[in-house]
């Protein structure tokens, strides 16, 4: 009888899919998200319809790769026009297996929002005890996130819960959203946000549909960032004034509405940012790089 019950049993689970329990993690920490400004800036030619994600009860298999540097120089004010600043990027590669679920209602201080989206980090060579590390965010329809969850597998060290972080936030940051009006190919629209990390900064993505298809969106992107403030502190207390601020971007998504993020692409963006006095010597040149690509 114990024989028979055993094969019954190894039959049943051999029809399902069965996975063993991740590596246990550490209680969840949750961070709201500023809510982005979007603008329709031209609504595009032909048939407009609404473009909103239809995802819940979907999952999704997907690998993001993030690279990201930043470097500072300090150089002679006469040098800066022609300066070309070199930045050395270290790259994280996050397989991810997303669920995404009707969301919850809203908690004391939540945004209201319509879908639940949970990832967990499957194993990869970059930051091997960084797997199972899981995140989540809510959001409305359009793209739209209110709010993040972190949870770090306990047994992470701390270089590689820093680096699965950092690559976490730039993904969330660079989240595809939609205008809540109606669009047609060849429309775009701003998304106006807020990057973390070495230095904070003000970015303004700019998207153009190229054509839209059996629920697929193709996407031109474009990126500019600015410093969030005007003025960068020294070391030795004194501060120097942002003169100028150049980005150059290149970027294009493939986007499935009924998947919670792009399916295809990628989008790199490299911001320089030169500090100084009009009439000093010396100038701070800042360069941030990062590059986000989904395959």
């Amino acid at each position: 009888m114990k024989r028979v019950v055993a094969i019954v049993l190894s039959l049943a689970l051999a029809g399902c899919d069965y996975s063993p329990p991740g590596p246990p993690v550490e209680e969840a920490v949750g961070a709201p998200l500023d809510a982005p400004r979007v603008s329709v800036t031209a609504p595009g030619d032909g048939q407009q319809q609404v473009m909103a994600f239809t995802d819940i009860d979907s999952a999704q298999e997907v690998s993001v790769a993030v690279s990201e540097g930043f470097n500072q120089d300090v150089i002679q004010a006469a040098a800066a026009d022609g300066f070309h600043p070199s930045v050395a990027t270290a790259a994280v590669t996050l397989p991810l297996n997303i669920e995404v679920t009707p969301a919850s209602d809203a908690a004391s201080g939540q945004a209201p929002a319509t879908r639940n989206v949970f990832a967990k980090v499957q194993a990869t060579p970059d930051i091997p005890t960084a797997e199972g590390f899981q995140f989540g965010w809510r959001a409305v329809d359009s793209g739209q996130a209110s709010s993040l969850r972190l949870a770090a597998p306990k047994q992470a060290s701390d270089e590689d819960r820093a680096a699965a972080e950092q690559a976490i936030l730039k993904l969330v940051a660079h989240q595809v959203v939609f205008p809540t009006d109606p669009i047609a190919p060849g429309a775009t629209w701003t998304v106006e946000s807020r990057v973390t990390g070495d230095n904070t900064l003000l970015q303004t993505t700019t998207y153009r549909l190229v054509s839209y298809k059996d629920n697929q969106a193709t996407l031109d992107v474009d990126i500019s960032q600015r410093p969030s403030l005007g003025a960068l502190q020294l070391a030795d207390g004194q501060s120097v004034d942002v003169l100028n601020t150049q980005s150059e971007s290149t970027g294009t998504l493939t986007v499935d509405l009924t998947k919670p993020l792009p399916v295809a692409g990628e989008v790199d963006v490299t911001t320089t940012v030169i500090y100084g006095q009009k009439d000093a010597a010396v100038r701070v040149i800042q360069t941030t790089a990062t590059k986000v690509r989904f395959s």
